[in-house]
């Protein structure tokens, strides 16, 4: 008589870790369930670039309407006199850092544009951009810059992070300048290529 050595039999629970069936399909749905999150988040990321770019051309389109207000008194300013006349016939050219603006007209109107932007709100880019705040005008009488800011608001809220909206900023400046000429006074020297 032999000792008989008993079999270590197999739990059930060792003999499902142990089988091999049904390991393709927790492999396959792990790779959906990954690429189902990365779709939402390139959702989320692209609705928010375009957020971005929605506010950054309203914010142009602002500064962009400040800058066109004229200051008239610091434009015409000492301009025809014979001085002026004989320095920038001489060669010397203008000396001017651009086109004077009334910034108080300037910075109203670029909070007016901004206004009508936030209500006219019909496009899809911009449905998701929340209501547009100004930050900050700032105006030297040749510049107009503003900051601007808004809610961007995410098409898909991602599991275990809870966001549903990023706050997003923008920061333009303007200024308008003169066309190169050479007519000078009404006086046309001809052109400025021909050589």
């Amino acid at each position: 008589m032999g000792l008989k050595v008993p079999r270590n039999p197999l739990s059930k629970s060792q003999i499902f870790l142990r089988d091999d069936r049904g390991s393709l399909s927790v492999l396959i749905l792990g790779l959906f369930m990954t690429v189902l999150v990365t779709l939402m988040i390139l959702s989320d990321i692209s609705s928010v670039y375009f957020a971005k770019r929605s506010l950054t051309q309203a914010t142009e389109a602002a500064a962009q309407r400040g800058v066109r207000n004229l200051d008239l008194g610091a434009y015409y300013r000492g301009e025809y006199n014979i001085t002026s006349f004989i320095r920038n016939w001489g060669g010397g050219g203008e000396k001017d850092p651009g086109i004077p603006i009334d910034c108080e007209k300037g910075r109203k109107d670029s909070i007016d544009a901004i206004s009508e932007f936030s209500k006219n709100r019909e496009s899809l880019l911009s449905s998701q951009l929340g209501e547009i705040s100004v930050n900050q005008i700032s105006c030297d009488g040749y510049q107009l810059s503003i900051r601007t800011s808004a809610t961007a608001r995410l098409p898909f809220i991602i599991p275990f992070i809870n966001i549903d909206s990023v706050e997003i900023s923008s920061h333009v400046g303007a200024f308008d300048e003169r066309k190169i000429t050479t007519n000078y006074y009404g006086i046309d020297i001809g052109s400025p290529n021909q050589g």
